[in-house]
């Protein structure tokens, strides 16, 4: 090797640190836990020990003289005699030997090459380098430098001058690069913080559009994900109504763009309602021949579901509140249905059927389907004026009917605006809505006047007119003629219809004259049929001004108002045969 390539090792003994060798350990000093394995593979049996032999090897210690030559001719004697067998386990333990040395050479030379190399590439000669090498001696604390003459002191340095302007570039590089890293990732960090709070503002914005439309916040829990969120009541909960379903729904956030999304949630359980859309409608029939023919029909109004805010989250709200109140009005409609059986009402899946004299009423609940034009606008119906000409009626029931649910609402209000009183709570308990009784009822109250009317013109029409005269004075809705005006519209829906009939006939022959009074009525419910009768009998014209000296023929109350016209029939026939 030429002398510049000469190489010097040196171990730096700051990095290595003051560890010693336990190769390197003096034998006096062995453990004897480690001293004991040592004899025992050097003697390998102590069975045929004697003290003859041990007093033997203590005097050849001591004395540390050469063999002489009687002893040399004893030991080729006894290595003569020696067994083959033993002479192969003696030469298969040398060679056993040696080859341990071997790899112990070998594993030292690789230690010492992966501990040279270690200071440059760690992480490879890591993986090379023996446990007991890397516990004593750290990664790193050998070294080694190229030595060269002092005529090639230029040529040194101007080498090191070469690695060190190598190394300052190399260095500068990965310097650039990290910076290059960190500035990418510093720009993701505000791109999207840039993005999330383009999120956050998206969607509080459209939290702040729904607050300022008057609607009511509160705080819950998303039903899919668990996590908190702002829902918004749409029910009616806050102007009345007891309806089962509040009108809960869930302003759920989405992650990407902060959009808002109307979802409505069931009461109680907090689960996402998946109901359909529905709305409630009204035919009329009509009988034909024995036969029914449908003659009118309400519309859906349209109107109502326009797009009357510039914000979608509002659209959607206020149809969710409008199919609602129309679930609640079917709701109470077939509560009250359910009490009027033995009144010709019936009830078949979401519809109710009213049969009323010659016509036949059919409210029930449609799927709402805004592509189906034709069914909304009632296209298929309106082909003729005879199957159209009530549908101003059945719309003006739709309309009655939507209106009593209304003033329900407001008398629960007013109900819990009050002093909680025993008597407020009784009402608030067993108040019970007049939306369907109050519209069956007046419609029937309309048809027993119109009868009471048929039957009092004619059995006063038979009378021979050269000896009785009568007099026939008719007050419909008489209870609601007040000299005050009537500051609640809604009066006469809610108040028990009364109409009255009164009849004075009067003998020619005689000043006699008979008073005919027929009040006709109904109960609390509204559609049941009350008539009282009462007559009266006075000797002259003054006396029944004067209503004095009467006599009372009879004052009864019927509920058939087949019986009032036979009472009347008698009571006629009476005065007239006397």
């Amino acid at each position: 090797m030429s002398e510049p390539d000469n190489v010097r090792l040196r171990f730096d003994s700051s990095v290595y640190g003051t560890a010693e060798d336990p190769f390197l350990q003096d034998e006096d000093k062995i453990p004897i836990a480690d001293l004991i394995p040592r004899i025992l593979m050097e003697r390998e049996s102590f069975l045929n020990l004697t003290e003859e032999q041990l007093e033997l090897e203590i005097a050849e210690k001591n004395n540390n003289s050469e063999p002489n030559e009687e002893e040399a001719v004893t030991a080729d004697a006894q290595e003569t005699s020696t067994s083959a067998s033993q002479l192969f386990s003696k030469q298969k333990y040398e060679l056993l030997s040696h080859i341990n040395f071997a790899m112990n050479e070998t594993s030292l030379s690789l230690d010492f090459v992966s501990l040279l190399m270690s200071a440059v590439k760690p992480t490879i000669t890591k993986s090379t380098i023996s446990p007991h090498l890397s516990k004593i001696a750290p990664l790193g604390s050998l070294n080694s430098d190229r030595l060269v003459q002092d005529a090639d002191d230029q040529q040194q340095s101007d080498a090191k001058i070469s690695s060190r302007s190598k190394a300052e570039s190399i260095g500068l590089g990965w310097k650039y690069q990290s910076l290059n890293h960190i500035k990418s990732l510093f720009e993701s960090a505000g791109d999207s913080l840039r993005q999330q709070v383009d999120i956050e503002r998206t969607y509080w914005n459209m939290i702040n559009e729904v607050l300022s439309h008057d609607e009511v916040l509160f705080r819950v829990r998303d039903p899919l994900t668990g996590t908190r969120a702002i829902g918004v009541k749409y029910g009616y909960g806050d102007s009345g109504s007891s309806y089962f379903d509040q009108g809960l729904a869930v302003l759920r956030k989405d992650e990407q763009t902060g959009e808002l999304s109307f979802s409505p949630i069931m009461t109680g359980n907090h689960k996402l309602s998946i109901k359909s859309n529905k709305f409630t409608r009204v035919k009329i029939l009509s009988k034909f021949d024995d036969d029914y023919m449908l003659t009118g029909q309400s519309v859906f109004d349209k109107s109502a579901l326009e797009d009357k805010s510039p914000h979608r989250i509002i659209n959607e709200i206020e149809k969710a509140r409008y199919f609602l109140f129309e679930d609640d009005l079917l709701y109470h409609l077939i509560r009250e249905a359910k009490y009027l059986i033995n009144y010709n009402v019936s009830i078949i899946a979401n519809k109710i059927v009213i049969e009323i004299h010659d016509m036949v009423i059919e409210i029930e609940s449609v799927i709402f389907d805004e592509n189906n034009e034709e069914e909304l606008e009632n296209a298929y119906q309106n082909i003729n004026k005879e199957s159209s000409r009530n549908n101003e009626k059945a719309q003006a029931i739709l309309i009655f009917l939507k209106l009593m649910l209304c003033c329900y609402y407001k008398y629960n209000l007013e109900l819990k605006q009050k002093i909680p009183t025993s008597f407020t709570k009784w009402k608030q308990n067993n108040s019970h809505p007049l939306i369907l009784r109050p519209l069956i009822g007046h419609i029937r109250h309309e048809i027993n006047v119109r009868n009471m009317q048929t039957i009092i013109h004619k059995i006063y029409k038979k009378l021979d007119e050269q000896k009785f005269s009568y007099e026939i004075i008719e007050d419909k809705y008489s209870n609601l003629k007040k000299s005050e005006p009537v500051k609640n519209p809604f009066l006469k829906a809610v108040e028990k219809p009364l109409s009255k009939f009164k009849v004075i006939l009067q003998k020619l022959s005689s000043k006699e004259h008979l008073l005919v009074e027929v009040d006709v009525t109904s109960g609390d419910i509204f559609v049941n049929l009350i008539v009282e009768l009462t007559v009266s009998k006075y000797a002259s014209k003054e006396d029944l001004e004067q209503n004095q000296q009467g006599a009372n023929v009879l004052q009864l109350t019927f509920t058939d108002i087949f019986e009032v016209e036979e009472s009347l029939n008698w009571t006629v026939h009476n005065f007239t045969q006397s």
